[in-house]
């Protein structure tokens, strides 16, 4: 095994979204476009209180998702709003969205299209 040491970096922000309604891929698509390809997301079950789990009698699918998305501190307000207006997070029950500092995380270097295509 190499001995080679992958670099930290220490000033990154972790962006974490509830959406109740849904939506992360559009999501991620609009984050793929500005170039931020540290993101993913995941479905949860669950609903806001006082949302109610049935619709006539029968249960509610849900479609609560968690997105995760890492980021650069200085963009992480310019994120957080992106993801805010297209989520419409400012109304009520659609989700929230949080930001928190990360201790240390490192650099995904995904390949272009052309070195894709090279190696299959």
């Amino acid at each position: 095994m190499s001995d080679q040491k992958i670099p930290n970096i220490d000033y990154t922000r972790l962006i974490t979204c509830i959406l109740y309604e849904g939506g992360s891929v559009e999501i991620l698509e609009m984050l793929r476009s500005k170039g931020v390809n540290e993101a993913c997301f995941y479905s949860v079950r669950g609903a806001p209180i006082g949302r109610s789990s049935e619709v006539d009698g029968l249960p509610e699918i849900p479609k609560t998702e968690v997105l995760n998305v890492v980021v650069a501190a200085d963009q992480a307000d310019y994120i957080f709003e992106a993801i805010y207006n297209m989520a419409e997070l400012q109304e009520p029950q659609k989700g929230i969205i949080t930001v928190n500092r990360l201790a240390r995380s490192s650099e995904i270097n995904l390949p272009s299209d052309d070195e894709e295509l090279k190696a299959a």
